[in-house]
């Protein structure tokens, strides 16, 4: 780490990112909705991290710590993308009056609006953001334990962008596959000549603001790691807050305003 955190921003983010998973933890808790944990769980970690952060010094580095928090920051929001992949398989299901309709409960049925099963949809995203969690905690642990060793920091920040490149890669696919409902759908209500309700609009519209944040954070994430350890966006911690922290809590801020299970009820 080339610089000194900032004691006052950190514990300003820090305590955001607590205040949404209060929030999310409340709603999760009133409306019974458990599948949603990942959203609290993600925000307190992401929390205590920015905390750890101004424990940090350059100069006198605890390494378990800097690992500890740089999982934490860095890795952890995996969980905020996790949200997003479940509520697109509930969306499905719930605006394809068609789908279930024999009772079979088959995890392959597949509705007209997805060209992947929306029962799987969620998990088959979600086990691709397990295997590039796993490879960011395995690069925090390697730029942890580099110390002077530069090759091994140089290593550590390729596996991070090997990590971050499939992460991004996942999410544009889904981005594409969430586009594609709404494509389909639009054209089926105009044949039809049926309008949206608003739950609809909203759920869709939340999705599409949450991505477009997660997808600044992680082109910022990807150019980071490809100037490398010795680059200028990881050297300047302005960035870490303006093109990280930042979008990430619009990423899910949008969802303290508006709760999508309850919507998903409404539909």
């Amino acid at each position: 780490i080339k610089y000194q955190p900032h004691v006052a921003a950190n514990i300003a983010f820090g305590l955001i990112y607590a205040i949404l998973g209060g929030i999310f933890s409340w709603r999760i808790h009133r409306h019974k909705n458990k599948w949603a944990l990942c959203l609290p769980i993600g925000a307190v970690a992401s929390s205590i991290g920015f905390f750890c952060r101004p424990a940090i010094d350059p100069k006198n580095l605890i390494v378990p710590l800097f690992v500890f928090q740089n999982i934490l920051v860095i890795a952890t929001p995996s969980a905020f993308l996790a949200f997003n992949y479940m509520l697109y398989g509930r969306l499905i299901t719930a605006i394809d009056p068609q789908f279930g309709a024999d009772g079979s409960q088959s995890r392959m049925e597949k509705s007209r609006y997805s060209f992947i099963p929306p029962r799987i949809v969620g998990r088959a995203f979600i086990g691709s953001d397990i295997f590039t969690f796993l490879i960011q905690v395995a690069a925090g642990s390697m730029l942890g334990n580099a110390g002077d060793n530069l090759s091994l920091a140089n290593i550590g920040d390729k596996l991070f962008l090997v990590g971050v490149c499939t992460q991004g890669a996942s999410y544009s696919l889904f981005s594409v596959l969430l586009s594609m409902a709404l494509g389909r759908l639009i054209s089926e209500r105009k044949k039809a000549r049926m309008g949206f309700d608003r739950n609809t609009v909203v759920i869709f519209s939340g999705l599409y603001f949450s991505s477009l944040f997660i997808i600044i954070r992680s082109v910022y994430r990807i150019i980071e790691f490809v100037q490398g350890h010795d680059g200028y966006l990881i050297s300047k911690e302005v960035f870490l807050f303006v093109l990280d922290a930042v979008p990430l809590i619009f990423a899910i801020g949008i969802w303290a305003i508006v709760w999508p299970p309850v919507l998903l009820e409404r539909i």
